[in-house]
């Protein structure tokens, strides 16, 4: 299991596996990262999940969710509350998930944070027409 900044991935139906086997392919074997799907959860359960993972979380950690304002994201903020450096980042995608992989031992809760909010807005690209 790594020892760099924990994280789990918190998503809709079987995004979370889904997003995690396709990282697999690029990166190779992944180990210690947490994937909790809300099917099946109440807010109040789900928030509880969520809750008892992060407790564990002594230097902080981060929760990746799929959407802004969705019940993975809405819980996630609610169950860091009070957990230290744990920080909710949303709109997590494969380069995004990739990223985190790649740097997770290289920096902290907010720095990397904020890192994969920048490789998030750096992943969606236009191509339009022809290849030149």
């Amino acid at each position: 299991m790594t020892s760099g900044t924990p994280a789990m991935l918190v998503m809709h139906s079987d995004l979370a596996s889904a997003l995690l086997r396709a990282a697999e392919k690029v990166y190779g074997p992944v180990e210690g990262l947490d994937v909790l799907s809300n099917e099946g959860l109440s807010r109040e359960d789900l928030e509880q999940a969520i809750g008892r993972r992060v407790a564990d979380w002594t230097n902080g950690g981060l929760v990746l969710t799929d959407f802004w304002g969705g019940s993975c994201h809405i819980c996630g903020v609610a169950a860091a509350r009070g957990h230290g450096d744990v920080v909710v980042v949303t709109g997590i995608n494969l380069p995004v998930l990739l990223d985190y992989l790649h740097n997770r031992d290289a920096y902290g809760p907010l720095a990397l944070a904020e890192r994969l909010i920048r490789k998030g807005r750096d992943s969606i690209r236009l191509h339009h027409g022809q290849p030149a």
